[in-house]
């Protein structure tokens, strides 16, 4: 799990300079209402699953989720097949990339449909949740990624300790085999056909653990600051990296450690909310770094310097 928390980050921070400015999910990275606005789209989604999770609409969930995988898919691999292209052949139009994109989704698509096995679901979940990360973190500067985190972390811990509707969500998610959880099995033979009767997410009674599962959007949120540090900071020369570098690298750090934390609790069998722990984690990551690298914190910290 702490592989996938890294390399989401990773990945997303090396994607997101290869990203056309165009595909950034909003005009001005700077203005804070970008958080809310994202945050009301995460309340209408959530809303919008448990009613046809409640009403057994499953079937009408599951295409909308493919549609969203597949579209998610052409997203991160036609900058990528560009790129290629680009090198390979300079005069090149672009419909060689498009079309890779186009079967390289369909593949994976393909494959999620007929096997929905749990190492294709976190191939899945890795491929989205890094081009997610960087679509996200180059459109939103500090200040609204802070505003994001901050609030992110207050609904998650309500939408698992109180109204305990993230975990109903999770419930009803996991077994329809789609990439929105990573999960990590604890023995050989482990199979997401036997999730259900394995107790599905959650472990009851003392039974024993069949896997682990961490949200997609665990690794995202937090890693939308490490992006955002990566791309907004001044990347004036430091020792071996650049210092907006050192800052996304203290972030990754700093959420780890969070997630070290969270694992404690995790390790008691019951649902747990990741994003206070996770969260908290990489915001003092990127103020602790930012402190070191930069030398005092002012305005400059949260993009308005």
């Amino acid at each position: 799990m702490a592989l996938f928390f890294i390399g989401v980050q990773v990945g997303a921070v090396l994607l997101a300079p290869i990203f056309l400015p165009q595909m950034g999910a909003f005009p001005d990275p700077n203005d804070p209402v970008n958080p809310l606005i994202y945050i009301a789209l995460v309340l209408l989604m959530t809303g919008l699953m448990l009613v046809l999770i409640r009403y057994g609409r499953k079937r009408i969930l599951q295409a909308i989720f493919y549609i969203a995988v597949f579209v998610t898919l052409l997203y991160v691999f036609t900058p990528l097949l560009w790129e290629i292209e680009l090198a390979l052949a300079p005069d090149s139009d672009g419909w060689a990339s498009l079309i890779g994109a186009i079967a390289i989704a369909a593949v994976l698509m393909l494959a999620l449909v007929k096997s929905g096995e749990w190492y294709v679901i976190n191939v899945i979940g890795l491929i989205l949740a890094v081009g997610i990360t960087a679509i996200l973190g180059m459109s939103l500067g500090i200040l609204p990624v802070m505003i994001l985190l901050i609030i992110m972390a207050v609904y998650d811990a309500i939408a698992v300790y109180k109204t305990k509707h993230m975990v109903a969500l999770a419930e009803g998610v996991t077994p329809m085999r789609l990439p929105v959880m990573f999960v990590v099995p604890t023995r050989r033979g482990f199979s997401m056909e036997n999730l259900e009767e394995e107790g599905g997410i959650t472990r009851k009674g003392g039974q024993e653990r069949s896997a682990f599962f961490m949200g997609v959007g665990d690794t995202v949120i937090p890693g939308i600051l490490t992006v955002s540090a990566s791309i907004y900071l001044p990347a004036f020369d430091s020792f071996i990296l650049t210092a907006n570098l050192w800052v996304a690298l203290g972030t990754i750090i700093g959420g780890l450690l969070g997630y070290l934390v969270l694992l404690r609790f995790v390790m008691r069998g019951k649902p747990q909310a990741g994003l206070p722990f996770l969260n908290s984690g990489a915001i003092l990551g990127y103020l602790f770094t930012y402190l070191l690298v930069y030398q005092g914190i002012g305005l400059g910290a949260i993009g308005l310097g």
